[in-house]
């Protein structure tokens, strides 16, 4: 197998991923929880960031990428659940794709980041 060396670098803006959605900065507790053979567990955090897609969250036991779990958010004085995937976790954070949500949880969300 031959490989070339690659005489210039890349720059920056070649390898920058657009977002379909701004985020916003949230720092907000949340629970995750999610169906095992033993039962449900649930996983304590806190929200970094949120977009109308998803958040981003610091937990204690992130679950697995491509898990579903179910997330519980305080928003303006209202608790909302919305089922969601992992599609990103590390020790450091964990990044959720809301699935479907209600129509209240949309208001809220985009009367949150406005």
């Amino acid at each position: 197998m031959q490989v070339e060396a690659r005489r210039t670098a890349a720059t920056a803006g070649q390898y920058s991923v657009a977002r379909r959605y701004p985020r916003h900065f949230l720092s907000a507790p949340v629970i995750t929880w999610r169906l095992l053979n033993s039962g449900p567990q649930t996983t304590r955090g806190l929200t970094l960031d949120i977009s109308i897609a998803g958040l981003s969250a610091v937990l204690c036991g992130p679950p697995r990428v491509g898990e579903r779990v179910s997330l519980r958010l305080n928003l303006l004085d209202t608790m909302f659940e919305a089922p969601t995937i992992v599609r990103h976790s590390s020790p450091a954070r964990t990044g959720f794709e809301f699935l479907k949500v209600s129509a209240a949880f949309l208001r809220a969300l985009e009367t949150c980041v406005q």
